[in-house]
């Protein structure tokens, strides 16, 4: 059965990002004909994400020597010539990362015109989105003008680059879909590091300006849950749902004590199918704490009790004007936001997409335009796991994303490859015919 020359949704997103990838300038003064453009550098980098291969040395040794890798790089990823490692590190360095951004929104809007972001709908105030930070780079070596440092001027300094990410998410639903991270970096004319506050002050912004209609509910830790952020986000018009520790609020927990023996305080209890016991306290319209009384809450205590008696217990605020209808449904919106932690940063230290491994440092913005490169091809793998069949079926076929990893990764390096219709199909039917040419590596 010959391959029916449908796109899949890999094609698609790949050339989106390729169009995009071509618009960036150019910041070489010099460039000849047999110079490699700078779209070619910027789709290998991608391609080193997506494929998983945890280096550039790697990478050259297996692709940039090697005619069929060539010929696969420019089918699959639109790459006409490929730089060496060394060459890739010093052609995407200057690239200034804000230029990243449109593979992001251009990627969300195919989302969104294919109708499959309607999926994450969850609360009416607006699709929920949690905002976590994670490291990419650690060093007490290596560093450039972009690191943030730890113990300046002593013996021992530590360098390193941060990332605040945001992701689209629905509790019960596996996929999520990330938007541009903003780096943790150090600032221009800065005294002090940046940080996740100062940092999340950009964030907002660019998402508010780049998703204009866009309605959310972010969701925080703890750090976040004071006056100044949710004054900050109510001001971008996006509700919240906060971690709320009673170490960190000591003077709400006492108006909530207290509004509670006034008998203005609601409780509620139901056990499910399972045996679970669920117990919610709640309030509305509380005072975030005694230095914001006009900054107005709405208070959510959380106990589940699991057959066994082990208990999970969690206090929320939120905006979210809460009843004896909607609190377990608030309350697994703010559980959900281990969803940032686990199948966002879990998945890319873990599950094959090396977040934390150095590639390279550069000089200007390479570790963080590698990140962002890393988190692109995150995204478009997760595009793939929510809307396209080919996808689906191969990653059932082989039962974990580790296992697919490495199965496309091997018809990648053994056949010459004309389309990702066929890399799917002989995963899940083992087509291999379909793939015209097996490789015989004599190295």
């Amino acid at each position: 059965m010959p391959p029916s020359n449908r796109k899949t949704v890999a094609e698609k997103l790949i050339t989106i990002v390729s169009k995009e990838a071509s618009k960036i300038p150019d910041f070489r003064k010099r460039i000849n004909e047999d110079s490699i453009p700078l779209h070619d550098a910027i789709m290998s980098g991608l391609a080193v994400m997506h494929l998983k291969y945890p280096s550039l040395l790697q990478f050259d040794r297996d692709s940039v020597k090697k005619p069929d890798k060539l010929r696969n790089l420019k089918s699959l990823y639109r790459v006409g010539q490929v730089p060496c490692d060394t060459y890739l590190r010093e052609m995407l360095d200057p690239i200034e990362t804000r230029y990243f951004r449109k593979f992001f929104t251009r990627l969300f809007a195919f989302v969104q015109r294919s109708g499959r972001l309607r999926q994450f709908e969850y609360f009416d105030e607006g699709y929920l989105a949690p905002i976590d930070g994670t490291g990419h780079f650690s060093s007490g070596k290596i560093d450039c003008p972009e690191c943030c440092v730890k113990k300046p001027g002593s013996k021992n300094p530590q360098y390193y680059h941060q990332l605040l990410a945001c992701c689209l998410v629905k509790p019960g639903k596996k996929e999520v879909l990330p938007l541009m991270p903003e780096p943790i970096i150090q600032q221009v004319d800065a005294s002090k590091n940046d940080c996740e506050k100062k940092a999340l002050k950009r964030l907002l912004s660019n998402i508010s300006r780049e998703h204009p209609h866009l309605k959310l509910v972010l969701n925080f830790d703890d750090l976040y849950s004071d006056g100044p952020t949710i004054k900050l986000v109510k001001s971008h018009g996006y509700s919240f749902i906060m971690v709320a520790k009673d170490t960190s609020h000591t003077s709400l927990y006492e108006s909530v004590d207290e509004l509670d023996k006034a008998d203005k305080v609601k409780r509620y209890q139901f056990t499910d199918e399972k045996g679970h016991k669920h117990w919610f306290r709640f309030v509305n319209n509380v005072s975030i704490n005694k230095s914001h009384k006009k900054t107005l809450i709405n208070y959510l205590e959380y106990v589940e009790t699991d057959p066994k008696g082990k208990k999970y217990v969690n206090t929320w605020i939120t905006d979210i004007q809460l009843t004896q209808e909607n609190v377990a449904k608030v309350m697994r919106g703010g559980r959900a936001k281990w969803k940032i932690e686990n199948e966002t940063f879990n998945t890319l230290i873990t599950q094959g997409y090396h977040l934390e491994h150095n590639y390279g440092h550069g000089k200007q913005h390479l570790a963080t335009n590698l990140a962002c490169l890393t988190f692109s091809a995150f995204l478009i793998d997760q595009i793939e796991q929510l809307a396209c069949k080919f996808f689906q079926q191969a990653l059932e076929a082989k039962k974990s994303k580790k296992a697919l990893w490495h199965a496309i990764r091997g018809l990648f390096d053994w056949f010459t490859i004309e389309n990702w219709e066929d890399v799917f199909a002989a995963i899940t039917e083992g087509r291999s015919a379909s793939l015209k040419h097996l490789v015989v590596d004599t190295t």
